[in-house]
This record gives C-alpha cells, sequence and structure tokens, in this order.
C-alpha cells in the first residue's frame, strides 16, 4: 500500500514504566526534555540589554540638542511600558522550571514555535537579533551625526 501522506516521520515518545521515571534525578529528566515550551530568562536579559544600549546611544548622541532629548525622554518613557507591562506579568505568572537550567544547555535544546520547533540558537537569535542589529544601527547614526557636528 502506498502512502498518500507525505508529511516527515515523527519517532514516538517513549513512555518509561513509573518507577524508572522516580528513579531518575531532575535535572537528567531535564536534558531529556527535547522541545522547551519557554524560553530561558538569560534571553530576556540580552534582548532588554540591546534595547538599553540602543537607547543609551541616543541619550549620548541627543543630549545636547533639547528638542531631540525631549523625543528620546518620550520613547525612553515608551521603552519603559514596552518592557514594564510583560514584565509586570511575568511576575503573575506561574514560575517556569528554567531556573536551575543553565543557558548552555538550553541551547543545546529544542524549541517549541508556532509552526513547529526549532533549535534553541536560532529562538535567541531570531529574538535578539532586531535589537542587536538596531543598536549598531543606532551607533552607526550616533557616529554619522556626531562627526557632522564636528564637521561644522
Amino acid at each position: 500500500m502506498m502512502q498518500t501522506n507525505r508529511a516527515p516521520h515523527r519517532p514516538q515518545a517513549v513512555v518509561l514504566p513509573q518507577n524508572e521515571v522516580r528513579a531518575r534525578p531532575v535535572s537528567a529528566m531535564r536534558r531529556l526534555s527535547v522541545c522547551r515550551s519557554q524560553m530561558h530568562p538569560a534571553v530576556y536579559k540580552l534582548a532588554v540589554l540591546s534595547w538599553a544600549m540602543f537607547m543609551a546611544v541616543f541619550w549620548i548622541t541627543f543630549f545636547v540638542n533639547s528638542n531631540a532629548l525631549f523625543m528620546v525622554v518620550v520613547g525612553t518613557f515608551y521603552a519603559l511600558m514596552f518592557f514594564g507591562v510583560p514584565f509586570v506579568f511575568t511576575r503573575i505568572a506561574p514560575k517556569a522550571d528554567l531556573h536551575g537550567l543553565s543557558l548552555g544547555e538550553f541551547l543545546r535544546g529544542r524549541f517549541d514555535t508556532n509552526s513547529g520547533p526549532i533549535a534553541a540558537g536560532e529562538a535567541l537569535l531570531q529574538v535578539v537579533l532586531v535589537p542587536l542589529a538596531l543598536s549598531v544601527g543606532g551607533v552607526a547614526i550616533g557616529l554619522i551625526i556626531r562627526y557632522a557636528r564636528a564637521a561644522h
């Protein structure tokens, strides 16, 4: 009989007897977890650090111009709200069991997304790439403005 489903073959989960599951330490069970549904907290810290660097570049660049500084203050307020509201929500939500897991162990695993599992390193890259690119672009903009001011 010819198979009509062209979806890739997925390995079936192995179910261990209850006594074998209890005999294993928690850290070994954590490493066996192939696909995680929550990001490691360090990933979010890297993203927020990138955004903070981006805002710091604009504060340094536009500190001498009061009109531009007003817009940087407004942008900083929006950034605080953008990161503050999710931070408050994470304090309300149940805690994830990732605090004993190192970032290296997380990156060696897989991460579940809406379109299917991906490598955790790819998930980290998707979260951090835009803020890092904006920070690099902000540094370039700041240097261009500084050298343009120095030329006049």
